[in-house]
């Protein structure tokens, strides 16, 4: 999976990082200073190839809040290709072509290297979008003011004092010119957080990845800029991450994982937790994509109150919702998907059997369970989609109102070092329906 642990030694004798600092490529060790940013080497260490459906290798985790990294001294080991290829100068005249006051986009990326394998990540805005009338999730940006300083100057000007107020390491890497304006790139150093954030609706910047902006064109259920998304399809390096070996990194998908909010707390602060014995896909973990992790986030499993031992009541109503509700949010690099159908070969393990005689909608979707976890053995990810199937006796019965049974997605993974958790959220539960309702949508982070 990971090359084996690097024999460089790391330098604990540096010096601090000056704050906000936005490095030139004629500074000192600036050739170091960009690897330091791009990734960390300890982990790229021997340059093996990744080997992600093997199974093999193991992770070292690192608890300290910045994973320090060292310089350079050997080969060329370009990870993201990409910033190699944007121009560094900036034709001022470009900007004003048309008289127009001209946007400026600002990019900002780094190189995540909290799991086993390096994925990368963009902050965007969290805003309200006066043209769509919507909020939505863009890139950071700022209207040009012809001056007697530069555009790329006032950028970095807004990167360093609006963006980044905490002490960092940010690098210029270059710009991009396109029909939507100008992109300037940034390099930001990764800092290795203990815990991963809890983000609220009303936190602005957020560090997204190219599932997000690319596949499901969304960050929880907040819409992603078409801008955003059209310049990663028209430009798809930008999403591409390489070995020392020049070849090329997964890119991972972005999961959630729902459940009563103390509950993820606890989860996000400590990690995942394994699935019962009994689960779809055996006792391994597991994750889904955010409307179908609302089933779990908002109510109880067997929509029915639930409360403490002490008496405190965790749910409010007849159907089990949840007082408070939490979500993760989470990175996962499925490797070799073994894809479940319904129209798919039954389950016959013991632990199936015996739960399909007592649960109807079980029995009936047999095709998509193996409670034994033989998908392990040739895959990393077990993988079933959304379904429904009525689990009524009587299919033809058009005077009742006729019972469905819902299978939500579920990507289930057996190594914990193939996920991430990004941040944790709390659901508002307050204004959604008192039942589960698969049709609803409308959920809300508070």
């Amino acid at each position: 999976m990971l090359p084996g642990k690097s024999t460089r030694k790391i330098d604990t004798d540096s010096k601090k990082l000056d704050k906000n600092k936005i490095c030139n490529d004629n500074d000192e060790n600036a050739n170091n200073r960009e690897l330091s940013l791009q990734y960390n080497l300890d982990k790229l260490g021997d340059a093996g190839a990744y080997e992600f459906a093997s199974g093999s290798g193991s992770g070292s985790g690192n608890s300290s809040d910045i994973e320090e990294v060292e310089s350079k001294d050997d080969g060329d080991c370009d990870i993201y290709p990409f910033a190699s290829t944007l121009e560094k100068d900036v034709d001022e005249s470009d900007i004003d072509a048309d008289g127009e006051e001209a946007t400026l986009h600002i990019c900002v990326y780094q190189i995540n290297t909290s799991c086993e394998l390096p994925f990368i990540e963009y902050m965007m805005k969290n805003g309200y979008n006066k043209e769509s009338k919507k909020q939505q999730f863009e890139f950071p940006s700022i209207k040009y003011a012809p001056s007697k300083r530069t555009a790329l100057d006032q950028v970095k000007t807004h990167v360093s004092t609006v963006l980044f107020k905490d002490n960092e390491i940010v690098k210029y890497r270059g710009n991009l010119k396109t029909n939507n304006g100008i992109y300037f790139f940034f390099h930001k150093y990764f800092r290795k957080l203990k815990f991963p954030h809890k983000l609220s609706i009303s936190d602005d910047l957020w560090w997204t990845v190219t599932s997000e902006i690319v596949n499901f064109k969304k960050v929880l259920y907040v819409d992603v800029d078409k801008r955003a998304t059209d310049l990663f399809i028209r430009y798809p390096a930008i999403m591409r991450l390489y070995d020392c070996k020049s070849q090329l990194i997964e890119t991972p998908l972005i999961c959630y994982y729902g459940d009563q909010y103390q509950k993820i707390t606890y989860l996000a602060f400590f990690g995942l937790l394994k699935a019962p014995l009994k689960s779809s896909f055996g006792p391994f973990y597991v994750g889904t994509n955010f409307l179908s992790s609302m089933k779990y986030a908002c109510y109880t499993n067997d929509n029915k109150p639930f409360e403490l031992y002490d008496g405190t009541a965790l749910t409010t109503g007849k159907y089990g919702k949840y007082v408070e509700g939490g979500v993760l949010r989470s990175v996962l690099f499925v490797g070799k998907m073994n894809v479940f159908l319904k129209s798919g070969i039954p389950d016959n393990s013991q632990i199936s059997q015996e739960v399909a005689k007592t649960d109807e909608s079980v029995r009936r979707l047999l095709a998509l369970r193996d409670s034994n976890g033989n998908w392990t053995e040739n895959y990393d990810t077990a993988y079933s989609g959304l379904y429904f199937v009525s689990i009524d006796d009587n299919d033809d019965a058009k005077d009742t109102k006729k019972r469905i049974a819902v299978n939500t997605v579920e990507w289930f993974f057996k190594n914990y070092n193939h996920s991430s958790i990004l941040s944790y959220h709390m659901i508002e539960t307050s204004t959604i329906p008192e039942k589960f309702n698969v049709d609803y949508t409308e959920y809300n982070i508070k």
